[in-house]
């Protein structure tokens, strides 16, 4: 006859025969005495002998119970072990959430050998999950100095480092990455960076994250826990980063650099990599210049011809050669809707925002930054944007616990570290999307034919400014 193992509250292993729970008295060699659990409550002397292996089956069973089965009881171990093990196996979860859902699993079940309302009765209490929690792992910091990360929260999943920079202190910096991936990092000629706020422990303001091209595929390389976006904080990151990379023999020094337009960033690198190029988002300069456009009032006139050329010819001069920017700024200012146009007051106070903020503004913004002229690579960070929107979708709730956090950056870095092996092992990278590739053949296509002057300058402007269009998130709007 079989037996059912279970596990009691203090961690003892019991055994249920024909109804009743039995605890383990003494082991020799196979065979295991167990009395009944009821022994010291209930001086009941029932007793059993089970056989261990392959599974626990029952030898003898002696004397006779002085009590009723002990179904209740079994139905509330049987549970709570089946949560328990979810809390362990899943420590970034929520309680609450792993309850919910055990619940009805174990439910599910248990009703093939038990009617409903013995197992409403048998229920185990949120309380008994959550100290199971609260057993594996560390109690929540307070503060980011309070904050101790060890053991399993410092590897990745297969036991490797993954915890690689902390430097400790109130306003501490984690990164997170492998020798592996930071190999890939210190070999990209170029590195695309970004930050996102949602889902980041409370105690830091981003998580900032570094991803390049390995073997043809984007992928993320490096995350780094940041406590807000200052300049020193941004400097601190690399000289942590780059003296990590010295320290396992490489050196980390791209040759490019793809970022939005947070001046802080920007900054840290003219001063940390004077010879590296940095470039703007193109996806962000775009939205920059919509958001403003809707400030203004622009948006009233999505459906003016006049207007949307003029918006998006604006956008398309990212894409203008930089020594032809200011004569195309002249012929986008003169096909501008006129005094007598209605946006007219609204275009003229765009003009003057893009004229001090982008192309009168080279010590913020110089042109060379947002400029992507024969830029026939990546123009955007568009797939960090997709990458951190796919960690909010996964995470489903805002600013979750520095433990929770970690734990998905760990199931990151497990997902992209078989990816990456598969590249090694030839598989080819995601080809781009059709709608992308048309854009970039297009592209290429134009630049050509202005310099071999097939078409003029500003054919050339018009042409890109309404292939940005089609392909703009924004297209709906300008």
């Amino acid at each position: 006859m079989n037996v059912q193992a279970v596990e009691s509250t203090k961690g003892r292993s019991l055994y249920r025969a024909n109804g009743f729970l039995y605890e383990l008295e003494e082991k020799i060699l196979e065979k295991l005495y167990c009395r009944c659990v009821q022994k010291r409550w209930r001086n009941c002397g029932a007793r059993s002998i089970l056989c261990k292996a392959p599974e626990p089956t029952i030898v003898r069973l002696s004397g006779a119970h002085n009590h009723e089965p002990d179904d209740e009881k079994f139905l509330r171990l049987s549970a709570v072990a089946k949560m328990k093990k979810v809390v362990v196996d899943q420590p970034d979860r929520g309680v609450k959430e792993v309850y919910a859902e055990s619940l009805i699993s174990v439910v599910s079940e248990l009703r093939d050998d038990f009617n409903d309302e013995e197992i409403g009765l048998s229920v185990p209490i949120f309380a008994s999950v959550r100290r199971k929690r609260g057993s594996i792992r560390p109690r929540l910091p307070m503060s980011r100095s309070d904050i101790e990360l060890d053991d399993v929260w410092t590897k990745t999943l297969d036991g490797e480092p993954f915890l690689l920079i902390d430097d400790g202190g109130e306003d501490r910096i984690l990164g997170f990455s492998t020798r592996e991936m930071i190999f890939a990092l210190c070999e990209a000629e170029t590195v695309f960076m970004d930050g996102t706020f949602r889902v980041v422990p409370e105690l830091f303001l981003q998580l900032y994250s570094l991803h390049a091209f390995y073997r043809g595929q984007m992928v993320p390389l490096a995350f780094f826990l940041l406590p807000d976006k200052r300049k020193d904080t941004y400097r601190r990151m690399f000289v942590l980063l780059k003296n990590y990379a010295a320290s396992i023999g490489r050196s980390f020094d791209p040759r490019s650099f793809r970022l939005d337009f947070e001046t802080a960033v920007v900054r840290v690198i003219d001063e940390m990599f004077p010879s590296a190029e940095a470039k703007g988002c193109l996806f962000h300069f775009g939205q920059a210049l919509w958001r403003k456009a809707q400030a203004l009032g622009l948006s009233c006139f999505n459906e003016d011809a006049e207007v949307k050329r003029f918006l998006r010819c604006v956008k398309a001069m990212a894409l203008v050669p930089v020594i032809h920017l200011d004569d195309v700024w002249l012929e986008i200012n003169a096909q501008s809707p006129e005094i007598t146009h209605p946006a007219y007051p609204a275009v003229e106070r765009f003009k003057e925002y893009f004229i001090h903020t982008w192309l009168q503004n080279e010590t913020i913004f110089p042109r060379s930054l947002w400029n992507h002229y024969r830029n026939f690579g990546a123009r955007t960070t568009n797939h960090l944007e997709a990458w951190h929107r796919g960690l909010n979708a996964l995470i489903r709730k805002m600013h979750v616990n520095v433990f929770q956090m970690v734990k998905r950056l760990q199931h990151q870095e497990r997902k992209y570290k078989i990816l990456m092996l598969q590249l090694r092992m030839g598989q080819a990278p995601s080809p781009p999307t059709k709608k992308y590739q048309n854009l970039h053949e297009n592209l290429m296509k134009f630049v050509d034919q202005n310099e071999s002057s097939e078409i003029s300058l500003m054919q050339y402007v018009t042409a890109v400014a309404f292939n940005l269009h089609a392909d703009s998130p924004t297209s709906s709007g300008s």
